[in-house]
């Protein structure tokens, strides 16, 4: 059973975040942070995707920005934390953490089924975790 949380006390516990933000003309951008243990005390990497995510399934747009877009900015962060709050600043600097809709999923296959269930509006921010 897939469980929503509003508020999350420490995003720590999960080793993965899915972001994903549709601004006001529909158009869903996504980010992925996830534990890393690098060095210099970034022990997390954020990858912000600066292309839209294409149309359809929520993974395999995901494989194919992976895959092919160039404008992808890829940060070390110290946790989750910093993560969601670089994502918010790049797509909407009004939204904050409390905004952030959690959904906690198994695996990447209910990041589909759950991203398909919820229907996010325009101006409204998702994340999903797996945790560790």
């Amino acid at each position: 059973m897939n469980q929503s949380v509003k508020i999350v006390t420490d995003l720590n516990n999960f080793e993965r975040i899915v972001l994903a933000y549709k601004d006001g003309e529909g158009v869903v951008h996504i980010a992925h942070s996830f534990f890393y243990n690098g060095r210099d005390g970034s022990e997390y990497l954020l990858f912000l995707y600066k292309d839209p995510l294409p149309k359809g399934n929520f993974v395999e747009g995901w494989n194919y920005l992976d895959e092919n877009s160039v404008n992808t900015t890829i940060v070390g962060v110290h946790d989750h934390g910093v993560a969601v709050e670089d994502f918010l600043a790049a797509w909407d600097s009004t939204k904050i953490m409390s905004d952030v809709n959690f959904y906690q999923v198994k695996d990447f296959s209910e990041v589909d089924e759950m991203y398909d269930k919820i229907k996010i509006d325009n101006h409204q921010v998702v994340a999903f975790g797996i945790l560790k």
